[in-house]
């Protein structure tokens, strides 16, 4: 399994909490760090597989976006700007897109940015080991069908089909480049960066899965965007500890917090916060290979009307958000009437099951690490009132949790969906480790290429007909949205932002406090 996949499936299969837009909260205390430094505290390693930034998913941009430049990139408002292309544009049908790069830009290989080192970048889109290019390859939503470089600072792409907002596909982690040398022996991307971010990687104040630091590369093309000399990342996995870390001044920003420090911080030092994750089940299995139930819809369905989601968030969840579609709040093409068509309704899921020949209902098993979750407790026992038995499978193995996108018809656990649902779903849900079965459903193949190709009031219709599509068809059953949540020293930093309704922070944003 690729390493943005493994994270991810890792993160759905124990049911660990990823989630949360604006900032609230109270006074700071007094950091420990230089006022040249920045230190974060992660609860993850940044790079457990090392610096190839294309093996991963979008959620470690924060971390790899110091090290490597993209094509466009994520502002805090959402909106996606060029970075290393200075402007672009499609041809009249929107199959070909022209980028022009930026002059000066420099790798930490020595060499400079060019034309045919982007070109190089997207032709490694079809390497099964790069989590970040799910949509770009070969089957992809957005798939490149070619890339050339008439010049050194031109780049022409052509799409299979109609993209009308190509920028959305090379942005952040999806339209980093590498440099010559990573590109020529990836093998060295293990253990050095290849990129011409800000920052260099300061390899002997750096312990893998504990410490990164990152040092600022004064004669970087963008270094005056950047406010701190030094940025260190350190690792703490354990939740009590990476709240204590904000609180105490170690960190001067901490995330991702999990709920249950949310209030302690709170009170002690300053929170920011996101949604756009949500939390449910991806239905891995739509053609009935591992539990023929699933492949008729009305079972899926029957599944969503059966969970009582607002009694979860009420029990569970005070704060999160009960939803039964796949696209966050605040994302374009939500519709609140998919909470009542697709809602709780537990007669509703008995007659489903019975036009889909199963009146006395079915079982079908889903695999944990270690014990399920309160979530999936509660969800067992809401299921069982409409005769679904859902059993639960405790890993031997870390191989058995990973092959469960393989072996059973769902999984559990919080997806960062953003504030770009689309390629979430043309890169994840349908295109990528959530449909690995090659599945086809017509519905939502034709409302995502139409979301992908269009603009304006076009594109709010076509990503509302691929909300609606997923609903209908139960290829993702919704549970409740959550939040992202950071910690932060208010006197030493200001406020840091997120990438739009993304649950990464934009680090270039990240200012000294006032």
């Amino acid at each position: 399994m690729r390493a943005g996949v493994a994270v991810l499936a890792t993160g759905a299969l124990t049911s660990l909490a990823a989630c949360g837009g604006g900032g609230e909260g109270g006074g700071g205390t007094s950091s420990q760090s230089p006022s040249d430094t920045l230190t974060f505290a992660y609860d993850a390693d940044a790079a457990p597989t090392g610096y190839d930034p294309l093996e991963y998913s979008q959620g470690q941009f924060t971390f790899f976006s110091a090290l490597y430049d993209s094509l466009f990139v994520t502002q805090p408002d959402g909106t996606v700007a060029p970075s290393l292309v200075t402007e672009f544009s499609n041809n009249e049908d929107d199959t070909q897109t022209t980028l022009t790069l930026r002059d000066g830009v420099t790798f930490a290989d020595g060499s400079e940015l060019t034309a045919e080192v982007v070109k190089a970048n997207l032709d490694r889109r079809n390497d099964a080991d790069l989590e970040a290019y799910g949509a770009l390859a070969t089957g992809g939503a957005s798939e490149i069908v070619d890339v050339a470089a008439p010049d050194p600072q031109t780049v022409v792409i052509t799409w299979a089909q109609p993209q009308a907002s190509p920028e959305n596909n090379l942005t952040d982690t999806a339209g980093v480049v590498v440099g010559p040398d990573g590109l020529a022996d990836p093998a060295t991307l293990e253990t050095t960066p290849d990129g011409s971010g800000a920052y260099t990687l300061n390899a002997g104040q750096t312990t893998r899965a504990s410490t990164y630091a990152l040092d600022k590369k004064d004669e970087a093309w963008n270094a005056d965007e950047w406010a701190y000399d030094t940025v260190v990342f350190n690792v703490i996995t354990d939740p009590q500890a990476l709240a204590n870390a904000v609180i105490s001044g170690q960190a001067d920003i901490a995330t991702i917090l999990k709920p249950t420090t949310i209030d302690m911080v709170e009170q002690r030092s300053s929170l920011a916060k996101v949604g756009g994750t949500i939390v449910g089940f991806p239905v891995i299995d739509k053609t009935g290979a591992t539990n023929p139930a699933f492949a008729d819809e009305r079972v899926r369905q029957a599944i969503s009307h059966a969970i009582d989601r607002e009694a979860i968030v009420e029990q569970l969840h005070p704060g999160a958000q009960p939803t039964a579609q796949l696209f966050p709040a605040e994302a374009e093409g939500f519709d609140p009437a998919l909470n009542e068509e697709f809602g709780y309704d537990p007669e509703r899921a008995r007659e489903l099951l019975a036009e889909a020949g199963l009146p006395d209902g079915f079982a079908f098993d889903i695999t944990v690490l270690g014990q399920p979750s309160e979530d999936q407790v509660v969800i067992q026992q809401q299921l069982a009132e409409v005769g679904i038995t859902m059993n639960f499978v405790t890993a031997t193995s870390t191989d058995q949790v990973f092959a469960a996108v393989r072996t059973d018809p769902l999984i559990f656990g919080p997806m960062a969906i953003g504030g770009q649902p689309a390629g979430w779903v043309a890169g994840v849900l349908y295109g990528g480790f959530m449909n690995m079965q090659g599945a086809t459903e017509p519905e939502i193949q034709s409302a995502l290429g139409a979301a992908l190709g269009a603009t304006g009031d076009a594109r709010e219709q076509a990503l509302g007909d691929l909300n609606r599509a997923i609903a209908e068809n139960g290829w993702y059953i919704p549970v409740y949205e959550d939040y992202a949540y950071t910690g932060y020293n208010a006197e030493k930093v200001a406020e840091p932002s997120y990438a739009g309704t993304n649950n990464y922070l934009v680090l270039s944003e990240v200012e000294p406090a006032a």
